[in-house]
């Protein structure tokens, strides 16, 4: 939070919370206090927590609740990606696209599996070596 622009909504919200849960407003030392706790955190997370804490609490929180509330918040944004402009986007396609185009030759031979088993047969089953074989001696007939 930023004290020159959000000072004066912080401290509105801290006396709606200590008056909506019957207590009389903060006094100046307990909302500096709490504002520079809590300045770490954006104004709307911090809303966000004491509204969270509102919805499922009749009594005042604890700044450590709260504390815990904005963390679970940045956490999670922390988390997202940043979004790639459409231009980078497109790049990283076409380099994508180049590389396939250079290092990705489509296979010609169809009989290519067979080679492969004549040139490692012990690696595979007896029935795959006569099969290959069989498919190599064999003519296409199209």
């Amino acid at each position: 939070m930023i004290y020159e622009t959000d000072a004066k909504p912080f401290a509105s919200m801290m006396k709606v919370t200590w008056q909506s849960c019957g207590r009389n407003h903060p006094d100046k030392d307990t909302m500096s206090y709490w504002f520079n706790k809590l300045s770490s955190y954006e104004l709307a997370t911090v809303e966000k927590a004491f509204d969270e804490w509102l919805k499922s609490q009749d009594d005042l929180p604890t700044i450590h609740q709260i504390i815990k509330l904005c963390q679970h918040k940045v956490t999670i944004h922390a988390r997202l990606p940043s979004p790639l402009a459409i231009q980078d986007n497109k790049r990283h396609i076409n380099e994508v696209q180049t590389y396939i185009a250079q290092n990705i030759k489509p296979t010609q031979d169809m009989r290519a599996w067979a080679h492969k088993i004549i040139d490692n047969p012990s690696r595979y089953p007896d029935i795959s070596f006569k099969i290959a074989k069989e498919a190599l001696a064999a003519k296409y007939q199209g």
